[in-house]
């Protein structure tokens, strides 16, 4: 798909914040641009389904996407919530049986750029900057994946809500906090159904830990929050 020369800038200038080509210049970006694909979704659209070969790499230049999973009931889990500039599934591009590991879907209109993974092999075969990010890039991805399936799996659901409410007190320096997601949001990631996280925030706010209005939540009992929190850590 053809790109008018204010989109091909726009579309540079995120590739280079893309930690994979970190340090390697416009030029180089530029480059990458000539052999790969532009692909353009709206938002709420499945831009890859778990499954689907993944014989490319695929980066999002522009926009969010979610990597969901969804089992045959339609529970779905959220493993992760993606900003542009991102490369998506690197770690898996070059498995045996390379495959999607999780739904692909975008939060709102999102651009991607395609690149066929032996174009991309040849790239890293002839330079070593590149072929260096690439690596640190899957390390930190694994790391990430290990800590997820941790926080999934392994901490109960009112310490993951005391961890979020911790984290969002320290990040706004302030017992009054506004939550970034919605509580179905918030489930989603957590991977439980939106009733049950409602069930703890009432239960919270009857032990007199917090008091909860939309997205505001005022923290009264910090002693225990802390307490509390520490159990998943």
């Amino acid at each position: 798909m053809r790109m008018n020369p204010i989109e091909k800038k726009r579309i540079t200038q995120n590739l280079i914040m893309c930690e994979v080509f970190e340090g390697l210049g416009e030029s180089f970006v530029e480059e990458i641009l000539r052999i790969g694909q532009i692909e353009r979704y709206r938002a709420k659209e499945i831009v890859r389904s778990r499954g689907d070969s993944c014989e490319e790499v695929l980066i999002l230049v522009h926009g969010e996407v979610y990597g969901l999973f969804t089992n045959s009931e339609g529970r779905v889990l959220q493993i992760d919530h993606m900003t542009a500039p991102k490369l998506l599934a690197a770690a898996v591009i070059f498995s045996t049986d390379s495959k999607y590991p999780v739904d692909v879907e975008t939060v709102k209109d999102s651009t991607f750029l395609r690149i066929e993974r032996e174009s991309f092999i040849g790239l890293m075969m002839n330079n070593e900057k590149l072929l260096r990010n690439y690596l640190r890039f899957i390390s930190d991805t694994f790391m990430f994946i290990t800590d997820r399936f941790y926080e999934i799996t392994m901490k109960n659901l009112v310490q993951k809500v005391c961890g979020y409410l911790l984290k969002l007190m320290n990040e706004q320096q302030s017992t009054s906090v506004v939550m970034h997601m919605t509580k179905e949001e918030l489930a989603r990631e957590f991977g439980v159904s939106r009733p049950a996280l409602s069930r703890v925030f009432i239960e919270l706010e009857k032990l007199g830990v917090i008091e909860s209005e939309g997205k505001k939540i005022k923290i009264k009992d910090e002693r225990y929050l802390r307490d509390y929190a520490q159990f998943g850590y």
